[in-house]
Parts: structure tokens; sequence; C-alpha cells
């Protein structure tokens, strides 16, 4: 099972994980999009970012910028990261990601990791 989680705030990908308002979700097998209710998740403590990617069942997330940090938590999980994805709604990136369009933007790759 695939599910894909994209960060939302005024209805497309919030800039920042910590900014976003609800998150939805993308499930590969049923094509089904989901929206979570308002989740306060503490990004900065590693054993809950682990459960709330346990519990919702998450492979893939989708983001705009991500902080350095997270990045060893996600791929310590084998989570699949797509990073610099453009701020549109999340409807646009669940069609490119289906259709295997959806690429990380080297330039926001290369200032996060710097």
């Amino acid at each position: 099972m695939k599910k894909v989680a994209i960060p939302i705030a005024n209805k497309k990908i919030s800039e920042y994980l910590c900014g976003c308002s609800h998150f939805a979700f993308y499930d590969m097998d049923t094509k089904n999009t989901t929206i979570s209710k308002k989740e306060v998740i503490d990004f900065s403590n590693a054993d809950e970012v682990r459960l709330w990617i346990k519990n919702n069942g998450i492979t893939d997330i989708i983001l705009h910028r991500i902080k350095k940090e997270l990045i060893g938590i996600f791929t310590s999980e084998k989570i699949n990261l797509f990073v610099g994805v453009p701020m549109v709604s999340a409807g646009q990136i669940i069609e490119a990601y289906r259709c295997g369009k959806l690429e990380s933007d080297k330039k926001i790759i290369t200032e996060i990791t710097n």
C-alpha cells in the first residue's frame, strides 16, 4: 500500500510542515483522497513523527520545503520525500504524482542540504 501525505494551508501545499492547517492523504490502491482534521504534531519530536507516520500508513510525503533535521527522521522510516514541489492545490499535486511527473526541485534541495 502506498499512501501520500501532503501538508495543506490556504487550499494549496503548505510551505512548511509546521505551517499546515491539515493534511491531504492520497491512497494509491483505492485512489481515494481524504482530508485530515487539524492534527497537532510536534515535528521536532522524532517519536511523535514516527507514530504519526505509522498511524496514518504514510509511505510518501510531498512538500515544498522541509527543515534539514526532519530529513533523517523520514529517511530512517523509509519515507519517500518529494521536496520543492510548487505551491499549488493538492489535486494538481496528486495528478502529477499519479502520472509519474512529480519531481523534487534540485535548487530547493541544495538550499536545504547546504
